[in-house]
């Protein structure tokens, strides 16, 4: 009898130290965090959201949109501009980041998550309620580009986020699908020479094609930012039809237009023109169905 309750006692104190064990191995959750908002105009998109677009005005919904941002850093007057420490999980690792959803997964039912990835989580004892300024990469490193996606962590492993170990990842993947059409801008470095389209460049690309976005913090609520990502911005002058999709090509125009969007405005309180990127206010959002 008191060997069987020493027997029971040892299962229960081994399963207690498995189950803390295992809790060491996932990251702390954290209440700093700088959620992400897809918006088209100010209004908040979602996958089933249709939305009008394009010269011809027609009826749009997104199938995926997904994008890495990198090197983030926070600044002020006082201290300048530091890195910040982010949390490891599927969507993060280093500095990098994952954001977006790929709806197309989601109505499939292919992934748990859905796929989707709106919120970028800092370090617990990452302060994020003094600085007065926030910059990041859309785009990852030379360094990161072209390494082995299947040696990489998540997310840098993903198939449907890379090209080839030439030109490396997609930064930034757009696909919209209307009733009988479908368009897609793809973002990444182009210009790379290497020995092969399997092989990585040795030296940086051409055209990199990072885009280097810096934002003033207007204001937070609760150690949390709100960053917007204006859709109706990106698409501007966009006439949306197979022969303007984009996959980074240097002599395209609707190419050009898309980067010239993306370059020309990322504050809108700095610049009269309209940004792609923003730090806003939750209360300056129109009460619409979220984005999740």
């Amino acid at each position: 009898m008191l060997n069987n309750k020493f027997y029971a006692l040892k299962a229960i104190i081994t399963a207690l130290i498995i189950i803390v064990l295992a809790g060491c191995d996932s990251p702390p959750p954290s209440n700093q965090q700088m959620k992400v908002q897809l918006m088209w105009q100010d209004n908040k998109l979602k996958c089933d959201t249709t939305f009008i677009a394009g010269v011809e005005n027609k009826t749009w919904f997104i199938e995926q949109f997904q994008f890495f941002i990198s090197d983030i850093q926070f600044g002020s007057e006082n201290s300048g501009w530091h890195d910040v420490t982010l949390i490891e999980n599927p969507y993060q690792t280093g500095n990098t980041v994952l954001l977006g959803r790929n709806c197309r997964e989601s109505s499939q039912e292919i992934n748990t998550d859905n796929g989707k990835n709106w919120t970028v989580e800092f370090e617990p004892n990452e302060s994020i309620t003094q600085p007065s300024a926030i910059r990041f990469t859309l785009g990852l490193p030379f360094e990161v580009n072209h390494l082995n996606p299947i040696s990489q962590k998540s997310p840098l492993n993903l198939p449907s986020m890379f090209w080839v170990w030439q030109t490396g990842h997609k930064f930034l993947r757009l696909e919209l699908a209307s009733n009988n059409q479908q368009w897609l801008f793809h973002l990444g470095s182009t210009g790379c020479s290497s020995a092969s389209v399997l092989r990585s460049p040795t030296q940086a690309c051409r055209y990199p094609n990072t885009i280097n976005v810096e934002l003033p913090i207007l204001k937070q609520q609760n150690n949390n930012l709100l960053l917007g990502l204006d859709l109706s911005v990106l698409l501007s002058g966009i006439l949306l039809t197979p022969t303007s999709n984009c996959q980074s090509e240097q002599d395209s125009e609707s190419c050009l237009q898309l980067l010239k969007n993306l370059l020309s405005a990322t504050d809108s309180n700095e610049q009269e023109a309209p940004a792609v990127f923003r730090i806003i206010e939750p209360k300056s959002i129109r009460k619409g169905l979220p984005i999740e």
